[in-house]
């Protein structure tokens, strides 16, 4: 997992206790509003530090958020007092990461990933805003970049079935099928067991959920209220699955050591794959960029984007 410097306190714990202290000093009038010298980075350092010891937000959520302030704010705004950022300062930063980007590679940001980068931005001024120490939050008063109105493009069912023909006999076909006739969210594919699915009635459950933090899959609670679910399956991605775990049970009798976790897409050591490379398959679900006529092409893109993924020992799926 990428590591993610927290600055400023050793603790979560601490920063809570420095963060409920500062707000008891605003109410006793101890500290001027609006006068206290703080910079931008102490003041992320006590709302991601806060957040933590609060734990109100998903540990995803906390992470993605240490994320974006270490590639998008943090050196761009450095030691800039609170006090000094204005709307004007914000609209610079925003119309820098549109023109050159973030720490993280330099190419110019789509306003949806600013809109990303500005969450711990705009916590962290809420907090300072509502506790007095700012009178007023910058970012109320500067506008965000909109973003161009698009309409998806989604394969057709033909479209599918000659993506899904390409695939045919390639390891990491039943993924391809499921994610494409199943209709679940990749996290849920990646956390789905065997004791969760009912070949003979046709039925999986959808109980248990996956993010990742980094390159770590870690459990979720889930996109919503109604993740946990039902979904039925028809005889045709019955026998998918069928072909799934007899292949899984080749590769337990060739393994030398073999990663018993009950999940039904593990790559050869029987290890859970990381959702970041399945990530790439969204177009399949949501609406490609371009269509599968383009012969073996799309084929060998996503057969190439997950191969070692699938098969690090072999570097083929």
């Amino acid at each position: 997992m990428k590591s993610i410097t927290r600055r400023g306190y050793a603790t979560a714990s601490e920063a809570a206790k420095a963060r409920r202290e500062l707000i008891g000093k605003l109410d006793a009038g101890l500290v001027k509003p609006g006068a206290t010298a703080l910079t931008v980075n102490e003041l992320l350092d006590l709302y991601l530090d806060g957040l933590d010891a609060d734990q109100r937000l998903s540990p995803k959520t906390r992470h993605d958020y240490r994320v974006y302030a270490q590639t998008y704010v943090r050196k761009p705004l450095d030691n800039r007092k609170i006090r000094d950022v204005t709307p004007e300062v914000i609209l610079t930063w925003q119309r820098r990461l549109l023109a050159e980007g973030g720490a993280k590679d330099g190419r110019p940001l789509a306003p949806n990933t600013i809109r990303l980068a500005q969450a711990p931005l705009a916590g962290a001024f809420k907090l300072a805003a509502s506790s007095g120490i700012v009178a007023v939050n910058p970012l109320m008063h500067a506008p965000r970049p909109k973003a161009r109105r698009s309409v998806p493009r989604y394969w057709s069912p033909e479209q599918a079935r000659e993506f899904l023909s390409l695939m045919e006999g390639d390891r990491t076909y039943p993924v391809w099928a499921f994610l494409m006739c199943a209709g679940l969210r990749i996290g849920e594919l990646v956390a789905l067991r065997w004791s969760n699915v009912d070949l003979t009635e046709g039925v999986v459950s959808v109980v248990e959920f996956s993010t990742y933090l980094g390159h770590d899959v870690v459990p979720s609670p889930g996109k919503s209220r109604d993740a946990i679910r039902r979904v039925d399956i028809d005889t045709a991605l019955a026998g998918v699955l069928r072909a799934q775990r007899a292949q899984q049970a080749k590769e337990r009798l060739a393994a030398d050591s073999y990663e018993e976790s009950g999940h039904v897409f593990t790559r050869r050591p029987g290890s859970l794959p990381s959702p970041v490379p399945l990530a790439a398959a969204r177009p399949l679900q949501r609406g490609a960029r371009s269509t599968p006529s383009d012969g073996t092409r799309a084929q060998a893109h996503l057969r190439d984007a997950h191969a070692r993924e699938w098969s690090p020992s072999e570097g083929r799926c």
